[in-house]
């Protein structure tokens, strides 16, 4: 209700109720759209909200789950806090490995000497599915594989950010609570092969969706596959 009050103020009455109203800061959901090179909405687009305004921010959860399962990383494509542990399990009957590291533009490896790689054992009927968790020190997107499986492929992104998301089938994310005033928009894609321009926005409750064009060509095939990391 107080939220629906303020729309209706003008700014020097929304500066006089924030004055009485000491540690509540006003903010807005930002609701994002992002387009691939032809314009068509572009799904498993990692979107991230950056603010220095002051106010409290989205707890980021402790743990989230990517799935190994049916050959396949469940979600193809996660973000993820830096301060969240990631749980990866094995919900196939047949071994995994999980290697993982740092890519830059290209979807290569920036550092091949580097990254993490475990072995998930395969499901057996009458026990829970073997599973491991790895925790980041460093932001960026992150590919996924399986020495075991050279096709299984999965991408995670580690943000300090607590504005992320992934766009659904029709390009679009809602980041919640972004504080009002001059906030920067990202967007990263596993096909981008240019990064994609940072777009500024103002945030309000007036600001409508924000649709971000891209160059990107998703499911494009690549002519190299990225450089493994050491063996297991």
């Amino acid at each position: 209700m107080l939220k629906t009050a303020m729309r209706a103020l003008p700014l020097s009455g929304l500066a006089l109720v924030t004055a009485l109203l000491p540690g509540w800061v006003a903010a807005a959901n930002l609701s994002v759209q992002v387009l691939d090179r032809e314009g068509k909405p572009l799904r498993d687009a990692v979107v991230i909200a950056e603010s220095s305004q002051s106010g409290p921010r989205p707890t980021p959860p402790a743990e989230v789950t990517v799935t190994q399962e049916k050959m396949k990383f469940i979600p193809a494509v996660s973000v993820v806090h830096l301060s969240t542990k990631v749980r990866f399990t094995n919900q196939d009957t047949w071994d995994h490995h999980v290697k993982g590291g740092v890519i830059q533009t290209g979807n290569r490896y920036a550092k091949p000497d580097e990254g993490y790689a475990f072995r998930l054992a395969g499901r057996k009927s009458d026990r829970a599915p073997s599973s491991a968790t790895q925790s980041y020190t460093e932001v960026g997107p992150q590919l996924l594989g399986c020495h075991l499986h050279g096709s299984m492929q999965g991408h995670l992104y580690v943000t300090d950010s607590p504005w992320s998301g992934v766009t659904d089938a029709e390009g679009r994310v809602e980041l919640s609570n972004v504080p009002y005033g001059p906030a920067r928009v990202r967007v990263w894609h596993p096909d981008e092969l240019v990064p994609t321009p940072v777009q500024a926005v103002v945030m309000t409750d007036a600001l409508g969706p924000v649709k971000v064009a891209t160059q990107i060509q998703a499911r494009r095939k690549r002519s190299t596959e990225p450089m493994p990391l050491p063996g297991y």
